[in-house]
């Protein structure tokens, strides 16, 4: 959800602002108040350990404050802020065992965004379609929960989900062949946390340990790592966007699209796009060295940048 926002605010700014200074400080201000806030819900997240029912109220009065904030920047990521409490709020009720109240958290506006007057509910696909899988299968309710298992779309977890699913409802054998799919299909995701719980699920069950009676709700908590390996790569992956960014060849940027990565692709460069005006530019960024050169996705060329520059 915050990769949607983040990209609306990015287009709302660029179609107001020239420069690409104004644009990047801007962006700058509004990232700032969303790290405000993830070190706030994380501090939320180990408060509730202790005592749930304090963090909700603290959670409903967060949720009022929102409604009524009137700041520049924390304005822009109202609905952002508004989603992930709700969602926490939900996480929470469901470690409680009040499931319909966590549905129908879940079905709060907060989870709701809107693109061009349509509203669109995005909580019926990815991570949160899981966690209504996971309240519907503890209300026994399988049709329900497999409705919104199918709408779980690639996302990460999805196949664990779905094993998990599997696994409550008593199909051991469906449960196997689902985790052992993931681990031989998806090996580019082997560093996430969904991909290593697979193999462990596999190795109980081959061992005749007892199946699972739940679906995993996965945790709305800014802290909890699906890929360990993760926070290095976007380290990398931002170094590549500013070095790009200050290339003359990009200076009437739009966007930036990261399309392969070393670490899903086991390659020792990443494949990124930028759209600059109404044209695309292909690079391959080799983090050894950080080595920019020019891809071009016809013909299959790799070329340097000098040689590139030389054809224009």
């Amino acid at each position: 959800m915050k990769a949607i926002l983040i990209f609306l605010i990015s287009i709302a700014i660029l179609s107001c602002k020239d420069s690409h200074d104004e644009l990047h400080e801007e962006m700058d201000k509004i990232s700032v108040e969303l790290r405000k806030f993830d070190t706030l819900l994380v501090e939320l997240y180990k408060k509730s350990e202790k005592d749930p029912n304090k963090v909700i109220a603290i959670v409903d009065s967060l949720l009022i404050a929102n409604t009524n904030e009137t700041d520049k920047y924390k304005s822009q990521i109202k609905t952002n802020i508004e989603g992930d409490l709700h969602y926490f709020k939900a996480e929470l009720l469901y470690r409680m065992g009040k499931y319909n109240e966590s549905i129908n958290e879940l079905n709060s506006k907060g989870n709701q965004i809107k693109i061009k007057g349509d509203e669109i509910n995005i909580n019926k696909t990815g991570t949160s379609a899981i966690a209504y899988v996971a309240n519907y299968v503890k209300l026994k309710d399988l049709k329900a929960a497999k409705s919104f298992l199918d709408s779980v779309g690639n996302s990460n977890g999805n196949y664990y989900a779905l094993g998990n699913y599997y696994e409550s409802m008593g199909d051991k054998a469906s449960a196997l062949k689902t985790y052992k799919y993931n681990l031989e299909e998806d090996k580019s995701r082997k560093h996430f946390i969904y991909y290593i719980w697979a193999q462990k699920r596999v190795e109980e069950l081959e061992k005749n340990k007892p199946l699972l009676k739940e679906v995993f709700f996965p945790s709305g908590n800014p802290n909890f790592e699906i890929c360990e390996i993760c926070n290095v790569d976007n380290e990398k992956r931002e170094k590549i966007t500013q070095l790009l960014l200050k290339m003359p060849e990009n200076q009437d940027w739009f966007s930036t699209a990261i399309l392969e990565s070393p670490y899903d692709s086991g390659k020792d460069y990443y494949w990124v796009r930028v759209k600059v005006g109404a044209k695309e530019i292909n690079y391959y960024v080799y983090p050894k060295n950080y080595e920019i050169k020019y891809f071009d996705p016809k013909t299959k060329t790799v070329i340097t940048l000098e040689d590139w520059r030389k054809r224009k």
